[in-house]
């Protein structure tokens, strides 16, 4: 399948304080190298902290990075002007926030119409509602109208409007009802069947295992772990994803696992592999460097292989 967008080599570094008068050195992202296909759901997964949402601000021009570039269709996305938010959209974790509770659902989906001068307004909010399955009557209403479930509809119609190749979704499921949540899942895969492709961020592993196509497992501002979401679910090689799978919440006690990883309220290391305080096969070089490696067509970023 053909790349839409690749992101090459991304370093992002922030300036955090460090006492009263020093500040050090956070790397926020640290040599992120991935691709997004036509037609797929990419999902991100991985902790709070870990770099999901700074790759995302990356992607969507809200950051510059350090290092690194991203590219559209082979293009640096920082060379195109504002051509480049109509084919590549956002959702964000919560529709409170991200829609203007002043104006109704109308207007907000007409707004990026106006900024790019596209006409057929009113055919193009229709359509967009009906894709997000919410009828007329939602037109006039304000956001404190509506569900937590409906907002969020409405935030995805308004990514759609400008009838986008790739949406990024930061935590679209995290602020709702899990009954809620599987609705919001089935939309996505509904988009993608029209041909949207998705990077898709969460938290939640069982969410990526129901709706991505591959996965890229972060921590500490690095890829651990990147391949098809068969092998990296069911035969994980990083002890990182090992540890995500073994917290996820089981059905029955009897699923429970022991785990031997580390807990550790230390700082993730800013050299060498971020892992290495918590992971139970630490070997001493991890302290130092982290080797990338392609195992079977994955992507590992540890110096087991």
């Amino acid at each position: 399948m053909e790349n839409l967008l690749e992101v090459q080599d991304l370093q992002k570094v922030y300036r955090i304080k460090k006492g009263f008068f020093s500040r050090k050195n956070f790397y926020a992202l640290r040599g992120v190298t991935l691709q997004l296909k036509k037609g797929e759901i990419l999902g991100i997964v991985g902790e709070s902290g870990s770099g999901k949402t700074t790759l995302a601000k990356v992607v969507l021009r809200l950051e510059r990075p350090d290092g690194g570039m991203v590219t559209f269709r082979g293009r640096n996305i920082f060379a195109q002007g504002k051509e480049y938010t109509r084919h590549v959209s956002v959702v964000f974790q919560d529709p409170r926030a991200s829609l203007n509770p002043r104006m109704t659902v109308r207007e907000i989906l007409e707004e990026p119409l106006l900024v790019h001068g596209i006409d057929e307004r009113e055919r193009r909010v229709k359509e967009a509602l009906e894709t997000v399955q919410l009828g007329d009557d939602f037109l006039e209403r304000k956001p404190e109208d509506l569900s937590g479930g409906q907002r969020q509809r409405v935030a995805i119609a308004r990514a759609l409007i400008l009838e986008p190749e790739v949406i990024v979704a930061d935590e679209p499921t995290a602020s709702l009802d899990v009954s809620v949540q599987s609705e919001i899942l089935d939309l996505f895969l509904e988009l993608k069947k029209q041909g949207i492709s998705i990077i898709f961020i969460t938290h939640d592993i069982r969410v990526v295992e129901r709706i991505s196509d591959r996965i890229a497992v972060f921590y500490g501002g690095m890829i651990m772990e990147m391949g098809e979401k068969e092998g990296v679910l069911g035969k994980p090689l990083h002890p990182y994803t090992r540890f995500l799978l073994g917290n996820v919440p089981v059905r029955h006690p009897s699923e429970r696992r022991e785990e031997d990883f580390v807990e550790t309220s230390q700082e993730i290391p800013q050299s060498g592999c971020p892992f290495y305080p918590r992971c139970p096969e630490v070997l001493e070089e991890c302290q130092r460097e982290v080797r990338r490696a392609e195992v079977n067509g994955r992507i590992v970023t540890c110096n087991l292989y």
